[in-house]
C-alpha cells in the first residue's frame, strides 16, 4: 500500500511539470506572436505613411510644373537629388538641393529629374537617346528613406512631366 502511495504522489508531480511547461509553452507562444504582429503593424504603417510621402512629392511635382516649367523643372540637373520644402508662411513648394529635416523625424523625401527622348513615333525611349531629347520631357523619381529596426528601408515613384502650359 505504501509503494502506491508513493507512486502516485510522483505521478502528481510528472502532471504538475508537464502541465507547467505546456503552458509555459503556450505563453511564450502567445507573447511571440504579439510582438512579431505589433513590428508588423508599425512597419506596415510606416511603408503607408512612406507610399503618401512618395505620393506628395510627385503630386508637389506637378505643381512645380504648372507654376512654372522654366522656372522651376527645366532648370533642374539631370542625376542630383533635389528637396521639396514648405513654407508655412507664405503657404508655398519650393525646390531645394539642400538635404531637409526629415519629416515626421524619420521620412527623408528626395526626388531626381532624368531627360528623356522619344522614338520616331513620339513614344518615350525606354534608354535615353540624346539625338531624340525631348526638352519639353522630364522623368521625375521620388524616393522616400527611413530607418526600420536599423535598416535603411525606401519606397520609390515615378512619372513624366511635360511642359503642358509652355511656361
Amino acid at each position: 500500500m505504501h509503494l502506491d502511495l508513493l507512486n502516485k504522489r510522483g505521478f502528481g508531480i510528472l502532471e504538475i511539470v508537464i502541465a507547467s511547461a505546456i503552458i509555459g509553452g503556450t505563453l511564450f507562444a502567445m507573447v511571440s506572436i504579439f510582438l512579431l504582429s505589433r513590428d508588423i503593424i508599425i512597419f506596415s504603417t510606416q511603408k503607408l505613411q512612406a507610399s503618401y510621402i512618395v505620393e506628395e512629392g510627385l503630386e508637389v511635382s506637378r505643381f512645380m510644373r504648372d507654376s512654372g516649367w522654366s522656372g522651376n523643372i527645366a532648370p533642374l540637373s539631370t542625376g542630383a537629388d533635389y528637396f521639396f520644402m514648405f513654407s508655412t508662411s507664405i503657404s508655398e513648394w519650393a525646390i531645394s538641393p539642400s538635404v531637409q529635416p526629415p519629416i515626421e523625424g524619420l521620412f527623408l523625401r528626395s526626388f531626381r529629374v532624368e531627360n528623356v527622348s522619344r522614338d520616331a513615333s513620339a513614344n518615350i525611349e525606354t534608354t535615353y537617346n540624346a539625338a531624340n531629347d525631348d526638352p519639353g520631357t522630364r522623368k521625375v523619381t521620388v524616393k522616400v528613406v527611413w530607418s526600420y529596426k536599423n535598416k535603411n528601408q525606401s519606397i520609390t515613384a515615378e512619372t513624366y512631366l511635360t511642359d503642358l502650359f509652355g511656361n
